[in-house]
């Protein structure tokens, strides 16, 4: 009994201290020269973002030449804040990705903000994250859902007009030799369909 309060003590204590995270990255090296930085800022420990739920604010801020710009102020669920950089637009400029949530496999999603340089902007794309554990396929221009299940399986996606257009084909993603075709007859029926 004693030790179940006791444990049940320091869970709480974690929770409290979780809730109360900050999470803050100067982007320096990847926005040279453009002041910006990303703070996350948790106000909620216990819910799992399931059910669309947020327990964070994320604000992308600029200062430059003494002045302060906030370029985004969104409110979102980040379960561990992981802050990310990757081209998803295939424009060789970094984006980024904020950890939204983490299911039973460990599979992540991600919120996906995509910068403009002629704008000096940033835009959310919506529906990215509802993509488990995305990776961008260059050469084909498109989103890859790569996920850990009983039968691991393969989406595929892309971006357009900042929303995320689902090709609605799914394959194993095993590693076998099969799956590797059903994959390549995926690439082909998505590039044919352009």
């Amino acid at each position: 009994m004693k030790r179940s309060f006791l444990t049940i003590l320091c869970l709480l204590c974690f929770i409290s201290l979780f809730a109360q995270k900050t999470t803050v990255v100067e982007c320096d090296s990847i926005y040279k020269n453009k002041g910006i930085s990303i703070k996350i800022k948790n106000f909620e420990a216990e819910s799992e973002g399931y059910d669309g739920e947020k327990n964070s604010i994320l604000i992308i801020n600029q200062k430059l030449n003494g002045k302060n710009s906030v370029l985004v102020k969104d409110s979102i669920f980040s379960l561990v804040q992981k802050i990310e950089f990757q081209d998803f637009n295939n424009d060789k400029i970094k984006d980024i990705l904020v950890q939204n949530i983490s299911d039973v496999r460990s599979n992540w999603t991600h919120n996906l903000y995509l910068y403009h340089p002629k704008t000096n902007s940033f835009s959310k794309v919506i529906g990215f994250n509802e993509i488990k554990n995305p990776s961008y396929n260059s050469k084909y221009n498109l989103i890859e859902s790569h996920v850990n299940s009983g039968t691991n399986w393969a989406a595929f996606y892309k971006i357009k007009n900042n929303k995320v257009h689902n090709y609605h084909i799914e394959i194993t993603d095993d590693g076998s030799a099969k799956s590797e075709k059903e994959y390549q007859r995926a690439l082909k029926k998505i590039t044919e369909k352009k």
